[in-house]
C-alpha cells in the first residue's frame, strides 16, 4: 500500500491542475458587474450585482452600469508607513484648499459689502473637518436672496472614501447642500426653494410663479440664514482675473487653457467633484458631459422629477461621476463633475451630483435650520 501511494501522484497532480485552472478562467469570466437601476422618479438607484442567474430586466427599466475598481487592479502595499497615510492626508490632496493661509476679502457686489472667504482643517479621528465662513475666493452676488453673511460652515468628510456596498446608493437631499467646495462654500442641489429646477429657470426653460427667484455670477446666490452656495458651475473658485477683469468677465471656458481637471470641492461621501473639463487619454482637453435630459414635454419647473436618465448619453453615470485618472489620483479614483451640458448639448443636470457612490455619514449631512423666503426647509436624505 505504501508503495502505491508513492507512484500514483504525477498523473493525479497534472489533473487537479488542470481542474483548478480551469475554475479560476471561468470564474474571473463571469465576474459581476455593479449595475444601477432605476424604475421610477420615486425609486431610488439601487445597486444589483449582475450573475448568470439575474433575471433579465425588463424594457421599461432604465439601467446603467457604475464602474468600480477593478480587483484584478495591484493591491497598495501597506507594510510601509507611507501606505498607511489615509488618502486625503496624502501630499496629493494637501494643498487643494482655499483661503487657509489667511482671510481672502471679496465683495458682494448686490450691496458693495465686503466679506471674507476663510477655511481651516483639521483632523478628528478617521474623518477631516472643514470649517470655514461660507463666503466664496471670489466676488460674488447675493441677489434677491440677499444677504450673504459670514457663517459656520462646517463640512465632516472620511479620511478615507470608501463605496458605498450596501445594496443601495444613497441620493442626495432635494435642496440644500450636497456638497462644498475647496474655499468651504456650499455646492447645493438642482432644486429651489419652490421646487423647480434653479438653473433651468436661469436659462428661461419655465417661468416660476411661486417665488422669485435669482442666480449670480457663477450660479450662486445667497439663501437659507445668509448662507451664500452655488446651484451649478462653481468653476470659477480657479478663475482668475487678467488685469482690466471683473468677476462679470468670467466665462467657464477661460479655464480650458489651465490644461488639467480642476478640483472644485467633494461630496459628503469624501470622493472629489472635479470641474466642468479634463485632459482625455490623447492630451486634449474636454468637456465632461452628464447623461440626464428632460422627460418629453417637461420644462423643470417639477424640478428632478422632470429629467430622466439616459446610460451613455453623456460622459457621467447616474451620481454624475466616473472613475478614472485625475491630477490627484494618477491611478484612477472615483469623482463627480460639475457638469454645465449633457450629451446631447442641452442643460447638464444635475450640475454636481445626484446620488453619492460612496458610505455617507448621516453625520455629514448639513442641517440648514430654515429654507428661502418662500420656500421650505432642507428635506432629509433620500435612501
Amino acid at each position: 500500500m505504501h508503495v502505491r501511494f508513492k507512484l500514483v501522484p504525477i498523473a493525479l497532480l497534472a489533473m487537479l491542475l488542470i481542474a483548478f485552472t480551469a475554475c479560476t478562467d471561468s470564474a474571473s469570466e463571469a465576474a459581476p458587474v455593479a449595475t444601477i437601476v432605476t424604475t421610477s422618479p420615486d425609486t431610488p438607484p439601487q445597486l444589483l450585482e449582475l450573475t448568470s442567474a439575474t433575471p433579465a430586466l425588463s424594457s421599461s427599466t432604465v439601467t446603467a452600469t457604475i464602474e468600480t475598481q477593478s480587483s484584478s487592479e495591484p493591491t497598495p502595499d501597506k507594510s510601509g508607513s507611507s501606505a498607511a497615510i489615509p488618502l486625503l492626508l496624502s501630499d496629493a490632496w494637501s494643498n487643494v484648499w482655499l483661503c487657509d493661509d489667511a482671510d481672502v476679502p471679496v465683495e458682494d457686489l448686490t450691496v458693495n459689502a465686503t466679506l471674507n472667504c476663510r477655511l481651516d482643517v483639521e483632523v478628528q479621528g478617521d474623518t477631516l473637518v472643514i470649517n470655514a465662513s461660507g463666503i466664496p475666493n471670489h466676488d460674488f452676488e447675493s441677489t434677491l436672496g440677499c444677504c450673504a453673511a459670514e457663517i459656520d460652515n462646517r463640512w465632516v468628510i472620511p479620511l478615507e472614501p470608501s463605496p458605498d456596498t450596501d445594496g443601495e446608493l444613497m441620493m442626495a437631499p432635494e435642496r440644500g447642500a450636497v456638497a462644498f467646495t475647496v474655499s468651504g462654500v456650499a455646492l447645493y442641489g438642482p432644486e429651489e426653494g419652490p421646487g423647480g429646477d434653479a438653473v433651468a429657470l436661469e436659462h428661461g426653460l419655465f417661468e416660476e410663479d411661486r417665488q422669485a427667484i435669482d442666480l449670480g455670477v457663477c450660479g450662486g446666490h445667497a439663501g437659507p440664514g445668509g448662507q451664500y452656495h452655488y446651484h451649478y458651475d462653481a468653476n470659477c473658485v480657479h478663475w482668475h482675473a487678467e488685469d482690466g477683469e471683473e468677476i462679470g468677465d468670467y466665462a467657464p471656458s477661460d479655464l480650458i487653457a489651465n490644461g488639467e481637471a480642476e478640483l472644485v470641492g467633494f461630496a459628503l461621501d469624501g470622493y472629489p467633484i472635479y470641474g466642468t473639463y479634463e485632459q482625455a487619454a490623447d492630451s486634449t482637453v474636454v468637456e465632461v458631459t452628464s447623461s440626464y435630459r428632460l422627460k418629453a414635454g417637461e420644462t423643470g419647473y417639477g424640478g428632478i422629477d422632470d429629467y430622466e436618465y439616459v446610460d451613455s448619453l453623456g460622459d457621467l453615470d447616474v451620481c454624475n461621476g466616473h472613475i478614472g485618472p485625475t491630477p490627484h489620483a494618477p491611478d484612477s479614483i472615483y469623482h463627480y463633475h460639475s457638469t454645465l451640458t449633457n450629451g446631447e448639448g442641452d442643460l447638464g443636470f444635475p450640475y454636481f451630483l445626484l446620488c453619492y457612490y460612496g458610505e455617507v455619514d448621516d453625520a455629514s449631512i448639513p442641517i440648514v435650520d430654515a429654507g428661502p423666503p418662500g420656500g421650505g426647509g432642507l428635506p432629509p436624505p433620500r435612501r
